[in-house]
C-alpha cells in the first residue's frame, strides 16, 4: 500500500506480484493489508479495478466499500459473491472469470445497477433471477474466450422480461434450450452480440431488423451469419 496516494478511483494489483524477492508470508501479508483498509475505510473509494486474482477474502473486503459506483473484477477464487449486496451505489459491475460462483441471485440485489457483465460463470445455467433488473440498460455474460471455454445456458426466456436492454453480448456461450427467439423482445437494443451458430442463423434476418439495432457483431459481420 506504500504508493496509495488517496485516489479515489484506483486500480489495484496487489495479488500476483511480479518480485521475486517476496516470500509467500510477505504476499499474503500485502493482501490482508488491502483487506483490512477496504473494511476499515468503507467509503474511500467510488471506482475500484482488480487487474489480477481476487480471492475469496479480497472478494469480500471490497465489498465494504459502500460509496463505490463501478467495480471491474479481471479474475478471480470466489464461490459466495453474497456480499455484492452491500454495494448499492453500483452502476456498473463486471466480474471476470468466475467459475466457482454459486449464485447470481445476489447481484439482483443492485437496484442502481446500470451495466452488468460476467464470465465464465460456469456453475450458473439460469440466468432467470436476472429479469427482476429492470434499471439494467447493458448485459454481457460470456464463457472463456481465450480457451475457449463455453458455458451453459438453460434458456434466454428472462430476456422477455428485460426488453429495456439497449447492449446485449451473448458469446461463448451453449444455449440448452436452442431458441434464440427472446432476443427479438429486445426492442430497445442497440448493441447485439450473438455467437453465430445455426439457430442464431435461423433467425438472423429477424434479429437484424430489431428496429433501434446500430452495433455489434450482428451488424458489424453478417458475413459470419450466413446460412450454409
Amino acid at each position: 500500500m506504500s504508493e496509495y496516494q488517496g485516489e479515489t478511483n484506483l486500480v489495484i494489483h496487489c495479488t500476483q506480484l511480479d518480485d521475486p524477492s517476496l516470500s509467500q508470508k510477505e504476499r499474503k501479508r500485502i493482501v490482508m493489508e488491502w483487506c483490512d483498509f477496504l473494511k476499515s475505510n468503507p467509503t474511500q473509494f467510488t471506482e475500484l479495478t482488480f487487474g489480477t486474482r481476487m480471492p475469496q477474502e479480497l472478494f469480500d473486503a471490497v465489498c465494504h466499500q459502500e460509496n463505490l459506483t463501478r467495480l471491474n473484477i479481471k479474475w478471480g477464487v470466489y464461490k459466495d459473491i453474497s456480499a455484492i449486496a452491500n454495494l448499492q451505489k453500483l452502476n456498473l459491475l463486471h466480474i471476470g472469470s468466475g467459475a466457482g460462483v454459486e449464485s447470481i441471485v445476489p447481484i439482483t440485489q443492485l437496484k442502481n445497477l446500470v451495466g452488468l457483465s460476467v464470465e465464465n460463470f460456469r456453475k450458473i445455467p439460469d440466468y432467470s433471477p436476472l429479469s427482476s433488473m429492470k434499471g439494467l440498460e447493458s448485459l454481457s455474460i460470456e464463457g472463456d474466450g481465450l480457451g475457449p471455454q463455453y458455458i451453459q445456458l438453460d434458456s434466454l426466456e428472462f430476456l422477455k422480461d428485460l426488453s429495456q436492454l439497449r447492449f446485449f453480448r451473448l458469446l461463448t456461450a451453449r444455449l440448452k434450450s436452442k431458441d434464440y427467439t427472446p432476443v427479438l423482445a429486445l426492442r430497445n437494443v442497440e448493441h447485439l452480440s450473438l455467437r453465430s451458430e445455426r439457430n442464431v442463423k435461423k433467425i438472423y434476418e429477424e434479429l437484424v431488423a430489431l428496429p433501434k439495432l446500430k452495433w455489434g457483431l450482428l451488424k458489424e459481420r453478417p458475413e459470419n451469419y450466413q446460412k450454409k
